[in-house]
């Protein structure tokens, strides 16, 4: 079952553009990503919001097994105020 982690955290998103780049570029085929979307709260400035997709739930807990993002997911807990969603996808639709 497809899994998706939702980030919301208040901070640069031209700071979390460069972090998430960083991570790609570091990480290659370490990470068990599929795709990311980074977004901006239109009515709340200065607060973002991360998609995150997965093929499944254990793909992404193997994902957090890398030091890297365990690192970087604390990091935007204590600086950022960080949140997350984990949500499972039942359905899905493509228009």
């Amino acid at each position: 079952m497809k899994f998706i982690q939702v980030i919301e955290e208040s901070r640069d998103i031209e700071e979390a553009r460069a972090e998430i780049e960083g991570l790609i570029k570091t990480l290659g085929d370490e990470t068990t990503v599929k795709n990311l979307v980074l977004c901006a709260d239109r009515d709340v400035p200065g607060k973002i919001v991360t998609i995150v997709e997965f093929d499944s739930w254990e793909s992404a807990d193997q994902n957090n097994q890398v030091d890297e993002i365990q690192e970087t997911a604390a990091d935007a807990q204590e600086n950022n105020g960080a949140t997350y969603q984990n949500l499972d996808v039942h359905h899905e639709w493509s228009l």
